[in-house]
């Protein structure tokens, strides 16, 4: 059968098997990925294991089965084809090649008939269409009896993830932000909601960064809203994406990453140390119902000297009916390890 091509809705598509583009180390933070991450939530495990395991790299791919041929109305497999080493990276069309091989080989080991592929690499992976169309024709179209449908790019495609459009002024702090989010993101899954971000900023500047911002109690914690605008302004720059999507999750770019480490490393500037506590003080609280807690819980303790623990749990209380989703076993929590963590003296 021939391979056809078309554009609309994938996830719609009567076949047996669909093509998620992920990349190796674990995370489905956007795009499609994400899409096949909140529709099949085991799949997702699934592939984590393999890229924790270093199983999956690129040119091998991960067939996950769902059911068998008495299963659900969808698709049976979901292939997990990577197109990127890292979600940072840009994908490269090597990548594409031998993943079609190797796809090839997989459709055949487990009898699919048909398939569907979105434009594998392009788009967020910063590949052509023009050169991805021919080779997914060459690689795919020699398979007999399997229905091929891939979905071609839209017209208008988002920012590669690799942009170059870094051209804000870099400073101390703004590096040791880009640099503290980059190295979190894996914690939160490749992205950051908005509360989440205030919540790092507000510990960040807690740990010593000097910020010179000031924060006040708001329905969700501290919030500091010349924070706000100011993460428009990277986004805008080109080192953070997705800020201002209908999601509101947003991602430090590669050329933002690229711009921080230069500066960091030019001017003999160590924050590892700063990181690694953050990393540990937020460890299982990452989101943000975990941040607008701790958050809130040092807040109450050290800006309003509420403390012991009990003032916390009565002074939550009085902060709005909405504080009432914390039990008192989370808040004691939270209490101990900023006490643990030397956050609350």
């Amino acid at each position: 059968m021939s391979v056809t091509f078309k554009t609309g809705d994938m996830f719609v598509e009567p076949v047996d098997a669909l093509v998620n583009t992920v990349n190796c180390v674990g995370v489905m933070g956007k795009g499609v990925a994400l899409e096949f991450k909140q529709r099949w939530p085991d799949n997702f495990k699934a592939y984590k294991t393999a890229c924790d395991t270093k199983q999956l790299v690129p040119g091998r791919i991960f067939v996950y089965q769902i059911g068998g041929l008495l299963g659900s109305d969808g698709p049976r497999f979901l292939v997990n084809f990577p197109t990127k080493a890292h979600w940072r990276a840009p994908s490269k069309l090597s990548y594409i090649a031998d993943g079609l091989d190797a796809l090839v080989d997989e459709i055949r080991h487990f009898g699919i008939k048909s398939i569907a592929l979105p434009p594998l690499g392009c788009g967020n992976g910063g590949l052509e269409w023009s050169e991805v169309k021919p080779l997914i024709l060459q690689k795919l179209s020699n398979l007999d009896g399997v229905k091929v449908v891939v979905f071609s790019p839209r017209e208008t495609v988002d920012e590669p993830e690799f942009s170059e459009r870094a051209n804000l002024l870099m400073n101390r702090t703004r590096a040791t932000l880009l640099k503290t989010l980059s190295e979190l993101e894996v914690q939160f899954e490749g992205a950051f909601d908005r509360l989440s971000l205030q919540k790092i900023v507000y510990f960040l500047q807690t740990l010593g960064v000097n910020f010179n911002l000031s924060f006040e109690r708001n329905l969700y914690g501290p919030y500091s809203e010349p924070l706000k605008k100011a993460f428009g302004a990277l986004e805008r720059h080109g080192m953070i994406s997705g800020f201002f999507n209908g999601d509101k999750r947003a991602h430090v770019t590669p050329a933002g990453c690229a711009a921080a480490d230069d500066f960091l490393r030019s001017n003999d500037i160590v924050i590892d140390e700063i990181v690694q506590k953050l990393a540990r003080l937020i460890e299982g609280y990452e989101g943000p119902y975990g941040m607008e807690l701790l958050s809130s819980v040092h807040w109450l303790a050290v800006n309003e000297k509420r403390y012991p623990v009990e003032k916390v749990i009565e002074a939550l209380r009085e902060w709005s009916e909405h504080k009432n989703l914390f039990d008192e076993p989370s808040i004691r929590g939270a209490y101990r390890r900023l006490t643990a963590d030397g956050l609350i003296s």
